[in-house]
Parts: structure tokens; sequence; C-alpha cells
């Protein structure tokens, strides 16, 4: 039967519905026809011969199938199919190349965790930009091109790459102002960039994002309906502000921008609208700007938060995240009574959660954030309530086997943090049985294990409570810490400092075994420090190795 017999368009057909499905093998199926379909034409069948569109399913069933390696092979192909329209282009017109089979060869690369994604992507719209100037019609890099490139710029994670990607936004912006009609950024352009330096912690990284986001604006009132700015978008530069470590200014500049969020509400933008996240981030960068007025500030922010949602406006409840950022707060104050101030903050949320509301559910980071508070409180007293605040977490999670309340490293953390920093010499003794205790503790955990930052922190406990003069029991207490960390593998450099603090310069040759520095330590120090470096900050659950236990006190009750 003629009239049934496959042909180009059979074998596309088939091919794309492989590419189309992302299934695990569905890539090596693609291929295996578009071997067959080479195969059947060099065998004489003139019906079957595979084209452009070939060669773009089959590439395309790579792009989707998120496989190791497959942005390299949809590189390949591109490649081999160029080489085939240039070895004889009039016979193999069929296969030059197009914008589309570069989009999304370049897209697979953005999509890739390829360590050089980003720069095989943006080499790829170079050589677009190339073949078109020499004379190729139909490859001429596109919005989608560029806002595939930036992507790939903005997930690289890369020193500077949300700089190249900022940089590629206003190469794309000034072709299409000088008259470049397919390089008008979208909406997704500008998500790309805003995202991508907000993400990257670079200097004045929160200002540049920022600029993008008035142009999206700017464009959006100038009737560019293709570019529409959401309340993500203002949230993502508020977050960017939070965390540009830019001080009170940063948390005055969060504040201006939420204000600007409502006067275009206000005036009809139904995209932009404050909401919870939103008062969050303005929370977070009053909480992190190190201002002494922050904590105060923060109170009237939720304050405010609170009677917009008694209003009726629902979409600005706080929550819990809203609770630990004011008692983070607080804590970072370190001003006269802020524990106190914290602790009141979580007996507010108990009491709501007491009353139904599951919104404001103290969790770990709650406790941990209020046990902070007391570490950096020097109050008398300070290391026993830090404690008690631990047990208390222990015992409601024994009870209910409730994980938002279990206690983590980083709980444990923040007790011995209050030890190390008792000012009040009648609690030295006491904190430093408490010290001692948390750290056997963690050692009965099986899920727990103590992590560099752990180590640092017990040998500042060495440092500070124990006497100086008496160096026999300051060099086995911090001896066997120190061994303690290399077991587990936690060696890092801020540990090795405070060891040098603790112990004397002889000592300390000894315990490294006369080893200079931290490159030329045994690896099975530093194994997990080097994975989780910064495990130093206190952010960082670290779980490596095998943490020796001291068998000092018994059990943390």
């Amino acid at each position: 039967n003629f009239l049934a017999k496959p042909d180009t368009i059979t074998y596309n057909v088939v091919i794309n519905a492989w590419a189309k499905s992302g299934g695990k093998g569905s890539a090596r199926e693609a291929e295996i026809l578009l071997a067959k379909m080479h195969k059947l034409h060099k065998n004489g069948d003139p019906d079957i011969k595979p084209n452009v569109v070939t060669y773009g399913a089959v590439i395309d069933s790579h792009a989707k199938s998120g496989e190791r390696g497959a942005a390299a092979r949809a590189d390949a192909l591109l490649a081999d199919m160029i080489q085939q329209h240039q070895s004889d282009p009039v016979t193999n017109a069929d296969l030059r190349p197009n914008t589309y089979v570069f989009n999304t060869v370049i897209n697979c690369w953005a999509k890739s965790k390829e360590q050089d994604a980003a720069s095989k992507a943006e080499e790829m719209l170079v050589a677009m930009g190339r073949l078109h100037a020499s004379g190729i019609p139909n490859l001429k890099p596109d919005a989608f091109t560029y806002t595939a490139v930036i992507d790939a710029w903005a997930k690289s994670g890369y020193r500077g790459a949300a700089a190249r990607a900022d940089q590629l936004l206003d190469k794309m912006e000034a072709k299409y102002q000088a008259g470049d009609v397919d390089l008008k950024p979208n909406t997704f352009t500008y998500n790309a960039v805003i995202n991508a330096l907000a993400k990257s912690g670079e200097p004045g990284a929160a200002a540049r994002a920022e600029r993008v986001l008035q142009n999206m604006v700017n464009r959006h009132r100038g009737g560019n309906d293709e570019v529409k700015p959401t309340t993500i978008n203002f949230n993502t530069v508020l977050d960017a502000w939070a965390k540009s470590g830019g001080g009170r200014a940063a948390a005055e500049r969060a504040e201006e921008i939420l204000e600007w969020m409502d006067r275009l509400n206000k005036n009809g933008n139904n995209e932009v609208k404050p909401d919870t996240i939103t008062f969050n981030a303005v929370l977070d960068a009053w909480a992190r700007s190190g201002d002494r007025m922050a904590p105060r500030r923060a109170e009237q922010i939720l304050d405010h938060m609170d009677e917009l949602y008694r209003a009726g406006n629902k979409g600005v409840k706080p929550d819990t995240y809203t609770y630990n950022t004011l008692i983070n707060a607080w804590a970072k104050s370190g001003e006269k009574g802020a524990a106190a101030r914290a602790e009141h903050v979580l007996s507010v949320m108990e009491q709501r959660y007491r009353d139904g509301d599951n919104d404001f559910k103290p969790n770990t980071r709650t406790h941990t954030s209020v046990i902070d508070a007391w570490a950096k409180s020097g109050e008398k007293g300070a290391a026993k309530r830090a404690e008690q605040i631990l047990n208390g977490m222990q015992n409601r999670y024994e009870k209910t086997a409730d994980p938002d309340v279990k206690p983590n490293v980083h709980t444990s953390n923040a007790v011995c943090n209050a030890c190390a920093f008792t000012k009040i010499d009648q609690d030295r003794a006491e904190a430093l049985e408490i010290a001692f205790r948390v750290f056997d503790w963690i050692n009965t955990q099986k899920d727990m294990q103590a992590d560099a930052y752990t180590y640092t922190i017990l040998l500042s406990v060495c440092a500070n409570l124990l006497p100086r003069e008496d160096r026999v029991t300051r060099f086995a207490h911090a001896r066997a810490f120190f061994e303690s960390c290399c077991q587990s593998g936690y060696v890092n450099d801020y540990v090795l400092r405070k060891l040098r603090q603790t112990v004397t310069e002889e000592e300390y040759l000894t315990l490294v075994d006369y080893r200079s520095d931290i490159s030329s330590l045994p690896h099975a120090w530093t194994r997990n420090a080097r994975v989780n470096s910064s495990s130093s900050n206190n952010r960082n659950n670290n779980r490596g190795g095998g943490g020796g236990s001291r068998n000092r006190r018994g059990r943390h009750k």
C-alpha cells in the first residue's frame, strides 16, 4: 500500500511526539529515528530525508529531557546539521539553520547545569549574529534568544554573571530603540535580569535590580503590554535591598518601594499589590540593618499589617515568618531588654496559635532566634534561660513528635553561644556546665551532629570561661573538642583560629602536628568543612562524618 508509506513529515511528527513526551530515553528514541531517516535516504528513498524541522525536533527532545550532557548533544546535532548544509547548500537547502533551532540549543544550555552553560549559550548568540551577517536569512537573534542567554547567566551563579545579564538587557533595549523590533524585551527578559541581580549579592545589585524594575514600570506605563511588572518583581527587589548590607538606608529604601507599590495599586495597577511577602521583606531589611531603631520600626510595621488585615485586607496577614523576623530584629539589636522583648513576641505567637490560628505557629527558627537574643544580651542568667528554652523544645517534641518544634544543631549552637559570651562572673561556672551538657546531648541524637560552628563556639567557651592560668584544664578540654572536630571532619579556618586563641602556641602546634595552614591538614580532618564551608556562619545544617562523644556529664535534660 504505497498510499500508507511513511515520509519525512511522518517521521517528523513521531520525533516531535517523543520530544514533547519528555520521558526518560525520549531523546535517544528521537535520535534512533533520525539515524533511520538518514539510512533510508542514503539507500535511495526519495520521500524520507531529514530536514531542519527533523533536527529541530530531535534537539528539542534533548532540551526537554533534562538528562546529563543533553546540551552538549544538542549542540553537536546543530553543528552536524550546519556542516551538512555548508557541504552542499543546494542539495541540503532544507538543512539551512534558522533562529528556532539555534534558540532551542541555547535554551537547552540555559536549562542545563553544566559549568560553562552560560558562556556556551552566549557563544551561540554571537555565532547566530555572525552567520546572519554572512547572508543566511531566517537566522537572526530575537527576544527569545537574548532572554535564554540572560537566563543562562542568571542561573550560572558565576561572579559577575548578574552584571553580564544586565549588560545583555541593555544591549537588547538599545537595539530595539534603534529599530530592531525583534529584540523587544518582554516580561520574561526583565524577570530573568531582576532575579539574577537580586540573588547575586554583588555590590550595588539591589540598586541595579530596582533600575530594571523602574524600566519595566516605565515601559508598561508607555503602553507596552508585553511588559507587566508584578508584585513578585517588586518583592524580589525588596529582598535584594534587605540582603544588600546597606544598613538603615537600605531599610528606608525598602519602605519607599513598599509605598511605590501601594501608589501603583491605588492608581489601578492590579498586578502590583503589597502582600505578606512584601511586608516581610521590609521587616527583614530593618532586622538586617543594624540600626538601633530597627526592632521598634519592625514592630510598627507589624502593627500596621495587623491593622490592614483586621480591616479586611487578607493578603497582608502576618505569619510565622513575620514574627520570626521581628524576633530576629530584637536579637540583633543588642538593646537592653531585647531578649525579654523577643520572648514577649514568642508568647504572642503562642497565644494566637493556641487560639486556633495556625499561621502564627512558633517553629524551630522562632525558638532559636529567641535563644540567640539571650545569647547576645549578656544579661544575668542568659545561658540558663537559653538552656530552658532548648529543654522546652525537646520536651514538646518528645510529647508531640511535631517536627516544627524539633531542636536542631543551630538551636544547640545558639545555647552554646549564650554560654560562651556569658558576662556575669557568677554565671560563668554554670554556663560552662551548660555548654558541656549541650554538647553531650548533641552526641546522643541520631539525626543531629555537631558542625564546624559548634566546635568554634565550644572552643570559645574554653577560651572565655576557663581561667587562662589553668593551662592544664584549658588544654585538656580544648584538645578533646579539637580531636572530636577532627574525627567528624569539620576543621576549618575558624576552628583553627579559635583553637589558637585558647591554648599556647606550643600546645597549638602539637595539636595540629606542626602543620602551617588548613591546606596542609589531613583530608579526613576537613572533609565535611570543605563541603559546607559556610557552617561557620551558623546557617547550614551540616551532616557528615561521625562526631565522637566526649562522654562528659551524661545526657542533656
